[in-house]
């Protein structure tokens, strides 16, 4: 793999955002990949993509911090102009799923939800015997996306399905996929819990107290 053309984006100075800096500053990485970007620009023409990315936009713009995600869902499905919506959620999420739907249903949106175990389909089933003994080897999540593109869902999203499984949805899912909960158990759901904690973000370094490495 060509090391000059490998993006490690982690600049502190952030001058593509932040400062008086006109374009591309001379030490942003971005200056390696000008063709792909030049190629993006032109991607934003493209009128499903022009839809997306002015409701991204506008729902940022009155994100004053007072607002939490599932809000911010609300108002993009409705500046979208999106009249059915699915809920691809885990079994596990009952709870937050029935909250959820009512939110949207009260708020005029056709709810279409499919939870993870759908079908009862085990590892045995699909001919993967030896995966059975994983608790979660019962998602289902290529079902889910299938339901939900039956139904004609027009965004979807996802509500705690297990890493992995999330990613299958939406690589299945034929309508826009967006994630309302993150399932992480130890973090109470929030997986950035585990950098902004001290003793947390040693834990994911592997570092133990003895150890003198500051992270």
């Amino acid at each position: 793999m060509d090391q000059a053309r490998t993006a490690t984006c982690v600049c502190r100075k952030q001058g593509c955002w932040r400062g008086p800096d006109e374009g591309t500053p001379d030490y942003c990485q971005a200056n390696r990949f000008k063709s792909e970007i030049e190629r993006t620009r032109k991607a934003y023409r493209d009128p499903e993509v022009v839809d997306l990315y002015r409701a991204a936009c506008e729902v940022g713009a009155v994100n004053d911090g007072y607002r939490p995600r599932i809000a911010e869902a609300l108002d993009f499905t409705r500046r979208m102009g999106f009249a059915k919506v699915g809920f691809a959620a885990c079994t596990a999420f009952g709870r937050e799923l029935a909250i959820i739907s009512r939110l949207f249903t009260e708020a005029g949106f056709e709810v279409v939800s499919a939870s993870c175990a759908i079908g009862r389909v085990s590892a045995e089933d699909r001919g993967l015997p030896e995966l059975g003994r994983y608790v979660n080897a019962g998602c289902n999540p290529l079902a889910q996306a299938e339901i939900l593109n039956t139904a004609g869902t027009q965004l979807n999203f996802i509500l705690g399905l297990c890493m992995g499984h999330d990613t299958l949805f939406t690589r299945h899912s034929k309508a826009p996929v967006s994630t309302l909960i993150v399932k992480d158990r130890l973090m109470g759901n929030n997986p950035a819990a585990a950098l902004y904690g001290y003793h947390a973000r040693r834990a994911l370094f592997g570092l133990r107290r003895s150890d003198s490495e500051m992270v």
